[in-house]
């Protein structure tokens, strides 16, 4: 573990160091994403006006909601669509070979490599958003909600990487699947609303098929005090079979590639 996390200590200086050559357009990037947050907030209010509530929540609730995507599509920017989102050129141009050569788990190189900090200010401002929603809703969650949240934040992050190698690791026999970026961002997007706001059978869908529940609403409800005391320990559980499963369909699929020397 110690030998990892040097690694991930100096992949992540580099890609540091790098961005901070142009200062400017590093900073700038925090005024973008400052832009669309308040965007995001204010468009999702605009119900509001005419309505105290929708499908049980109010504005100031739904802003945590909206907080927990811009947060997730953060960790998006910044940790998944850098590194699992090259699977399709590693495949095409045969340089998985040199990944699967070092002396290191291919699946934590592909992985975790490269940082992008295009979107580094998302995670911050989502979290930002986060507490001001608690503020405007006037409520200060307990330490057993703080950890409920945290517990079930980690869980989601772990989800959707899951749910992301999943999907890249068919790159193996479909070597052309850029449209898998667009499959993960856009059940990051669904969860810009409570799964309440989808009725029916999405409801079901965003909840037990695609862990879009998972990924902002439950941990929102999780932090207002909201939570059924049985949602962690199932969070936990789902995050680590869809670890365990995504894992070892990764192995499976490297058996499916040609290397570029063969």
């Amino acid at each position: 573990m110690q030998k990892y996390r040097r690694l991930l200590g100096i992949f992540y200086r580099n890609a540091l160091m790098a961005a901070l050559e142009y200062r400017l357009n590093f900073w700038s990037l925090l005024l973008v994403q400052l832009f669309w947050t308040v965007w995001s907030a204010i468009g999702v209010g605009i119900p509001f006006l005419y309505v105290h509530s929708i499908a049980g929540w109010t504005y100031p609730e739904l802003l945590v909601v909206v907080g927990m995507f811009t947060f997730m599509k953060g960790y998006l920017d910044i940790v998944l669509v850098p590194n699992l989102s090259q699977m399709t050129e590693y495949v095409r141009m045969g340089t998985l070979d040199y990944i699967l050569t070092k002396p290191i788990n291919s699946q934590f190189l592909v992985s975790l490599r490269n940082l992008g900090l295009e979107g580094w200010a998302s995670a911050p401002l989502g979290i930002g958003l986060v507490a001001y929603g608690l503020w405007v809703f006037r409520y200060l969650p307990s330490l057993l909600d703080i950890l409920a949240f945290l517990l079930l934040t980690f869980s989601a992050l772990i989800m959707l990487y899951s749910l992301n190698l999943a999907i890249q690791s068919l790159t193996f026999w479909v070597v052309d699947l850029e449209a898998a970026d667009s499959l993960v961002d856009s059940a990051v997007e669904v969860g810009r609303f409570p799964v309440a706001f989808y009725g029916g059978w999405l409801r079901f869908v965003f909840t037990a098929v695609i862990p879009v529940a998972f990924l902002t609403t439950f941990p929102a409800q999780a932090l207002l005090g909201r939570s059924p005391g049985w949602l962690v320990p199932v969070a936990a559980v789902v995050a680590l079979a869809s670890f365990i499963a995504a894992s070892a369909f990764w192995r499976f699929a490297l058996g499916a590639y040609a290397s570029a020397s063969s």
